[in-house]
């Protein structure tokens, strides 16, 4: 380095001492190319001399939420008026009885889906009467006329239908207080049926309790003892007494 390299180094330096030194000295103006006169504390403007301080400040907002007005629910019974009804299923070929509790004002339809559903489970009882079977039923005038599904009524066997039709006949009959007969339609067509007796009917003959009572299975025998039975004789020896002679005329 030369020696005019130097002094431009040494020049370069000295306004950046003096700017150190001014403010290590506090606040002031510059009065000359090296020089600084301070500034008095009272000409200095308001707040050119304060600490700058950075404060940070968290706000917490609170939300009240209204209480929700409890609500009391208040249990209602409902009472559903029942009424009997009698479903017929087989006991050894024979129709016997099953008595049911429906709604009060049940229908047909109702009722038919009992008799489809079979008997009971705790019952030793059978039935010919398939789900899907009676497709619908309608009541005219006391007579009610069931409407059969012709593949569900085929694959009842020839030699059991009549037992079918009395399940049908009589449940319907028995259950329902307006009906007092029954005629039948495989799939909207008027049918000819077997009768209790084994004869067919006229096509859409209406049908009777009566026409299938005689598969009715016979009632238990009642082993009720008359007390006018049960009294023993007592002969004319034993009670003291003279039976009067017996004269025979010649």
């Amino acid at each position: 380095m030369s020696r005019h390299d130097g002094r431009h180094a040494l020049y370069a330096l000295v306004p950046a001492l003096l700017a150190t030194i001014a403010l290590v000295a506090g606040c002031g103006v510059p009065t000359g190319a090296d020089t600084f006169s301070e500034i008095p504390p009272d000409e200095i403007q308001f707040g050119l001399d304060a600490t700058s301080t950075t404060t940070s400040t968290t706000s917490t907002t609170t939300t009240t939420v209204p209480e929700q007005p409890q609500t009391t629910l208040l249990e209602t019974t409902t009472t559903i008026r029942l009424e009997p009804a009698e479903i017929y299923f087989l006991s050894r070929g024979r129709l016997q009885p099953v008595t049911i509790e429906l709604p009060a004002g049940f229908s047909s339809d109702q009722v038919a889906d009992k008799l489809e559903e079979g008997p009971p489970p705790d019952v030793a009882l059978d039935t010919l009467i398939e789900d899907g079977l009676i497709v619908s039923s309608f009541e005219s005038e006391g007579v009610l006329t069931v409407d059969l599904d012709g593949e569900t009524f085929d694959r009842i066997p020839s030699t059991q239908q009549t037992e079918a039709i009395g399940q049908i006949v009589l449940t319907m009959i028995a259950s329902l207080r307006l009906v007092g007969q029954v005629t039948f339609t495989l799939e909207g067509d008027p049918i000819p049926v077997k009768k209790g007796n084994g004869l067919s009917s006229e096509v859409g003959e209406p049908l009777s309790f009566d026409d299938y009572a005689i598969l009715l299975a016979a009632p238990r025998p009642q082993s009720v003892e008359d007390p006018a039975d049960s009294t023993v004789p007592v002969s004319a020896s034993e009670s003291g007494t003279t039976s009067p002679d017996t004269t025979t005329a010649p």
